[in-house]
């Protein structure tokens, strides 16, 4: 070979290269400039999903019970959800903005002091004198304290409210989440099709289907179990302490919530609220007695779903869930409340599924006279 050949070889590779260093720079700027465009909606479209996919049975039920076709029977469902889950949701959400508001503007008045103890307390059975006595003690001797520490409370409060807004943003995000659904499970076949052809392109077509059939369980399953128990549970308890006339009822239900994400007990809240219900409410005894029986029935609600629908889906680990709860919530707020807890789930899943299936391809290969003797 001469040194023209060499020549021309070179060349050829130089062109070559700098073709592949073009497209490589074209390519990774499109990527970049649509991951930058499509980053502010990316909580909002993973929760559009999440709610589709968990939705999506509901809505063939419906279909087939109507006999609709699936975008008309999604416009039904969608207008139902909004109608059930409009109307409290919105309440709870103002009680909660109000009770903050008030908060806030007591933690800004210069007059800020402890409140004199009311007499009434000290009547209480068991821990009422106790609480009376440590009640007028804050009031005569943390009086100066308060107002040495008011500057923090004061930030505090701000901070407070902050979140509150946060939290009412969120609850409008939610309802333009449920409106994209709808729209997802109008169209659910194509996505579906659409949904299984991508995966393929990345694995094999059978190993596409069987991760499209493990991330739509894995979101079922947590989804509706976890995050969808607790959720119905916060609005059925909070219409409850709005019909009660419970002090920052909305500020509850997001408490109760925040629990069932976290899997604790809405004995914690529901005990309290049942203490004042019956010691300072002033309600009548039938009154009383109502809403004791509902706010214990909805208490216990989530011993009676969780595992229905849990065992409907796949098994994930509850640290896996609290994971994603609690660093969804701190990097999205409430929105990532929800959807942390999901996509870890799912990613957990898919990382156990890839590492069983590799071990079984490993094996296989091992072990390949077993196979062919079977």
């Amino acid at each position: 070979m001469g040194d023209s050949d060499l020549s021309v070889i070179r060349k050829v590779l130089a062109h070559d290269l700098m073709q592949v260093y073009v497209r490589l720079v074209l390519l990774l700027t499109v990527v970049w400039f649509s991951v930058e465009t499509f980053a502010p909606f990316l909580a909002l479209m993973l929760w559009s999903v999440i709610l589709a996919v968990s939705l999506y049975p509901l809505n063939l039920w419906l279909s087939a019970r109507l006999h609709l076709s699936e975008g008309k029977a999604a416009i039904v469902f969608i207008v139902i959800a909004v109608l059930l889950e409009g109307s409290p949701t919105i309440a709870l959400g103002v009680s909660l903005a109000d009770h903050v508001r008030g908060w806030v503007a007591l933690l800004n008045e210069q007059a800020f002091q402890i409140p004199k103890a009311n007499p009434a307390v000290a009547d209480w059975p068991v821990v009422g004198p106790s609480l009376f006595d440590l009640w007028a003690r804050a009031h005569e001797d943390l009086m100066s304290a308060a107002r040495m520490i008011q500057p923090q409370l004061i930030a505090g409060g701000r901070m407070v409210l902050g979140a509150a807004a946060n939290t009412l943003l969120a609850l409008v995000l939610f309802f333009v989440a449920l409106l994209l659904a709808g729209f997802m499970m109008a169209h659910a076949t194509r996505g579906i099709d659409l949904t299984r052809q991508l995966l393929g392109t990345f694995a094999s077509h059978q190993r596409g289907d069987e991760i499209q059939t493990l991330v739509v369980a894995t979101i079922r399953s947590v989804s509706n179990g976890v995050v969808g128990v607790a959720f119905l549970q916060a609005l059925a308890l909070g219409v409850g302490f709005l019909a009660l006339d419970v002090p920052a009822a909305g500020v509850l239900a997001l408490l109760v919530l925040f629990l069932g994400v976290l899997q604790l007990p809405s004995s914690l809240v529901v005990l309290p609220v049942l203490a004042w219900v019956w010691l300072s409410s002033g309600g009548g005894t039938l009154a009383n007695a109502l809403g004791t029986i509902y706010l214990v029935v909805a208490g216990l609600a989530d011993g009676l779903l969780k595992p229905y629908l849990l065992g409907k889906g796949v098994d994930t680990p509850m640290p896996v869930v609290l994971i994603g709860a609690l660093g969804g919530m701190a990097a999205e707020g409430l929105i990532g409340l929800f959807v942390g807890a999901v996509m870890l789930s799912v990613g957990y899943k898919l990382l156990m599924s890839w590492v069983e299936h590799s071990v079984a391809e490993h094996e296989a290969l091992e072990h390949p006279s077993a196979d062919s003797d079977t």
